[in-house]
């Protein structure tokens, strides 16, 4: 992999933590965040559950004609006028895997026409790809990377009744969108979640520990998810701070010293890749090396070359993929239809990663029948109980978030670079 395409990743990786880019920093950095229940809302008795889903969304067939349905998907083609298509592969990849799905004859004999939109990984740009997608009369949209650009379309297209799919980002203005379905936890749940990981796999509950999360509203809910969590589990949160999302060296400095000083051991960080690399170093020049840990779809864990630093060996982190899918018989079509179609080109480094996401929305329109309908989409997807072998198992257990488990994995320090740990992390709550 050559360093231009791994930088560009990196910046993907970024701006997906990041989130909603217009909102305005927070103030300062506080000891402690605000305490929320933690724990998940008590399901809707069964007789109530059917009629609230009927009023989510109005019933169409929209996009579905005898012999097609037509679906869209935003990703970043170009990012500030600069052609990134072939760096990143996203459209590519999206485009193959679904003329994979139709040479194997489509969906109950449908095949499925893709329309690409260019979100310029950029909230204002998302916004005109996302209503050129709406204007298409599609059947549903999915993102794939960047909560900003996920946040502004889904609201769009639910805005119309339009489904919208993607990874789980930030809860906060999504996942009560009707017609919005997460096929991953979200940034607030594997927070819940990491609560129960570090008291049930690296500390005791009176270690000390501290969450440091990049300085925006957007991440703020993690951060109450976190320290709620802790608290219930009588974890010490002895620090939970927030920082410059672009990172201040002095000001991490300083957040070293006091952590230090805090004698924490685990340090929970939601925060931009380059960043967390920064903190990670300079937390060791003050000799200071505690146990890092993150969330999933972020390279915050990073210890490749070149943007990955040695500090962060054996940080852990939650991943939304399998780490080990060397007998993954997904895995490999994914790899051996990009090297038929791409045979000059290395594979994206996200390959396998989207070709299990769309293969979830290929499951659902496939149990869905031959009488295709937004509803009955939605329906099903809610129903599932799918695992492919490589993205987190499905069951939305009666939410709007696909997965309540995740994969653990560590940063070895080497090649290959990360190693599984967790194949499956079940919450307790979820």
């Amino acid at each position: 992999m050559t360093s231009t395409r791994r930088w560009v990743s990196v910046l993907l990786a970024a701006a997906l933590l990041i989130g909603a880019c217009g909102a305005e920093d927070e103030s300062t950095a506080t000891d402690e965040g605000a305490a929320v229940d933690g724990g998940a809302e008590e399901p809707a008795p069964p007789e109530e559950a059917l009629p609230e889903e009927e009023a989510e969304i109005e019933d169409s067939t929209t996009g579905v004609t005898d012999s097609t349905i037509s679906i869209g998907v935003h990703a970043p083609e170009t990012i500030g006028g600069i052609d990134i298509g072939d760096l990143l592969g996203l459209g590519d990849m999206t485009q193959l895997y679904w003329d994979t799905v139709n040479e194997a004859g489509g969906i109950h004999g449908r095949t499925v026409e893709v329309t690409l939109g260019d979100d310029g990984y950029d909230a204002n740009a998302a916004q005109q790809a996302c209503r050129d997608l709406i204007a298409k009369d599609l059947f549903f949209v999915s993102g794939t990377s960047g909560a900003d650009q996920i946040i502004t379309c889904a609201n769009l297209a639910t805005e119309v009744q339009m489904p919208y799919l993607s990874l789980g980002v930030a809860e906060a203005g999504l996942v009560d969108r009707p017609g919005y379905r997460a096929m991953t936890m979200t940034y607030d749940g594997m927070s819940e979640l990491m609560a129960e990981y570090v008291l049930g796999e690296l500390a005791e509950p009176e270690t000390p520990v501290a969450m440091v999360r990049y300085n925006s509203p957007s991440s703020a809910g993690a951060q109450d998810a976190f320290t709620a969590k802790m608290d219930e589990l009588g974890g010490n949160v002895v620090a939970a701070d927030a920082v410059d999302k672009q990172g201040n060296a002095n000001e991490l400095t300083a957040e070293c010293v006091k952590l230090a000083n805090l004698g924490v051991e685990v340090v929970f960080m939601i925060l931009v890749p380059t960043v967390s690399t920064q903190l990670a170093r300079l937390c060791a020049e003050q000799g200071f090396t505690p146990q890092y840990v993150t969330v999933s779809n972020t390279l915050s864990c990073a210890s490749e070359p070149p943007i990955g630093v040695p500090e962060l060996n054996g940080c852990q982190s939650f991943s939304a993929v399998r780490v080990d899918v060397t007998d993954s018989p997904l895995a490999k079509e994914a790899m051996d239809a990009w090297a038929a179609a791409f045979p000059d080109r290395e594979p994206p480094d996200d390959l396998v990663t989207f070709w299990g996401l769309f293969d979830i929305y290929r499951e659902a329109l496939e149990q869905m029948g031959p009488e295709p309908s937004r509803v009955k989409f939605l329906e099903t997807l809610d129903s599932m109980q799918y695992d492919n072998g490589l993205a987190n198992p499905i069951d939305f257990a009666g939410d709007k978030i696909g997965a309540d488990s995740t994969i653990v994995i560590e940063a070895t320090g080497e090649a290959p670079w990360e190693r599984e740990l967790v194949a499956e992390w079940t919450s307790s709550f979820g």
